[in-house]
């Protein structure tokens, strides 16, 4: 593959686009554990969440203490080794329990936001490092979603309680806009749509996945359903994670029943791609990541205990194993500018992931023949 080449043909806008997205997942399959650049966890409890926001500089994490982490990835000297240390910490973040999900807000680093098993969530000014607005609910808080889009929902928090409900939380009036009721368990996933403003998506352990438009008052638009039938189960028993492809085209789901899925959110059909049969997972629920930028639609990054498992989306063919970690990865985010992932686990570690450094031919060259070299020597 001809970079120069590519190089030559973007300065005249003249590029094959599927040359840089084969460019871009070869560089994403062969991810290794960074060996110049590590994240320091101030604190002794394990993460437990972790986002990075959209242009690739900020990393923050939460832990099992309550306590949060940010780092600034900028700072990172390339090529030189070094334990990034967070710009900044709280311990006492207000939260009495465990951070199940921690979230920036799309359209600005200055907020960020907090869930927790203390029941609660909590709007934090980034700045000030202190949080400025708190909701609380009747359920532990699994997970959190801001909606990517600049419009009538950016300012929603979508929240997925343990008491099988959907709660929207205005961060502008500070209230409890919408509670959202299809679901028969707790709700593990919340995901607000890429193409639709006012759709959310939503996966519990009853096995269902839900597409809901918020503006109705029978919000609960479409159950998808694995057999593309009646059933309304999307999978047979706990839907543990899922992930939106980039332009909102696909949602991938993983559950209990150890197989993935890959639906077509447009028509909610099962697109029947075979991923094979995944090992059993020992939690209620993780966090996936989809390689967005690396190729078309992407690659799915899947936390299966210990393991990272990378599948091709629109194959299904499992095509690699990342393997540090030694106990639970608990989530995953992809660094979509950088083309690097980011996990932690339990072991109370976040690993960086990054395509291995080029190798160069450190073979002597002197020893080649010079044609410019007499032929003739003191014996002659």
């Amino acid at each position: 593959m001809n970079v120069l080449l590519l190089l030559e043909e973007r300065k005249v806008c003249q590029f094959d686009r599927s040359f840089i997205h084969t460019l871009r997942s070869n560089r994403t399959l062969s991810f290794d554990v960074s060996k110049s650049l590590t994240i320091k966890n101030r604190f002794k409890y394990a993460p437990s969440a972790i986002d990075i926001e959209k242009s690739g500089q900020y990393l923050i994490s939460g832990n099992l203490g309550g306590s949060i982490n940010i780092h600034d990835l900028a700072t990172h000297k390339i090529n030189c080794r070094e334990e990034l240390s967070p710009i900044c910490s709280k311990r006492n973040s207000g939260h009495a329990s465990s951070i199940n999900s921690i979230k920036w807000y799309p359209l600005d680093t200055g907020i960020f936001v907090t869930g927790s098993s203390d029941k609660s969530v909590q709007v934090w000014d980034t700045n000030e490092m202190k949080a400025v607005e708190k909701f609380t609910f009747s359920g532990y808080v699994y997970h959190t979603d801001f909606s990517p889009r600049n419009g009538k929902t950016s300012h929603l928090i979508a929240t997925a309680l343990s008491n099988d409900q959907i709660r929207l939380c205005d961060i502008r009036t500070g209230s409890h806009s919408h509670t959202l009721r299809g679901h028969c368990s707790a709700v593990n996933n919340v995901v607000w749509s890429k193409r639709n403003s006012n759709g959310l998506m939503s996966c519990g352990q009853d096995g269902k996945i839900i597409m809901w438009d918020i503006r109705k008052s029978n919000a609960a638009m479409h159950y998808f359903d694995r057999e593309n039938g009646s059933s309304q189960m999307a999978h047979g028993g706990s839907v543990f994670t899922m992930s939106q492809t980039e332009g909102g085209l696909f949602l991938v789901s993983h559950g209990q029943d150890q197989h993935i899925r890959c639906w077509d959110i447009i028509s909610g059909e099962n697109t029947m791609i075979n991923f094979g049969v995944t090992p059993s997972v020992q939690a209620n629920k993780v966090n996936s990541a989809i390689s967005v930028n690396s190729c078309y639609p992407g690659l799915l990054y899947l936390p299966l205990n210990s393991t990272i498992a990378i599948y091709d989306i629109l194959s299904g063919q499992h095509v690699n194993d990342l393997t540090a970690h030694f106990k639970h990865v608990t989530g995953v985010c992809f660094d979509n500018v950088g083309l690097r992932l980011f996990s932690c686990s339990n072991d109370g570690t976040i690993l960086v992931w990054e395509p291995p450094a080029p190798e160069y031919d450190t073979e002597d060259k002197s020893a080649e023949e010079n044609p410019y070299q007499d032929a003739w020597s003191d014996s002659d």
